[in-house]
């Protein structure tokens, strides 16, 4: 199963390596479509969060935001 301490992680691990509101969605996106069946409903919540950023500057998180998100899951 994969759990939110695993997207948190990763996600930290992503934002630090490459802030870039598509690369972060287009991310987002793999993992939900990798982990669908075995998502509970707060990690999916999470990755709709990052995946919905590239929809427009309405749903943009900064940097900060970003990595808030990632360790509030960890």
């Amino acid at each position: 199963m994969y759990k939110k301490f695993d997207f948190g992680k990763e996600l930290a691990e992503q934002v630090n390596n490459k802030y870039d509101i598509t690369y972060l969605a287009n991310w987002a996106y793999s993992k939900y479509l990798d982990h669908a069946n075995q998502l509970d409903e707060e990690t999916r919540d999470a990755i709709m969060t990052v995946i919905a950023m590239d929809e427009g500057d309405e749903f943009v998180l900064t940097k900060e935001e970003l990595l808030k998100l990632a360790f509030d899951l960890q």
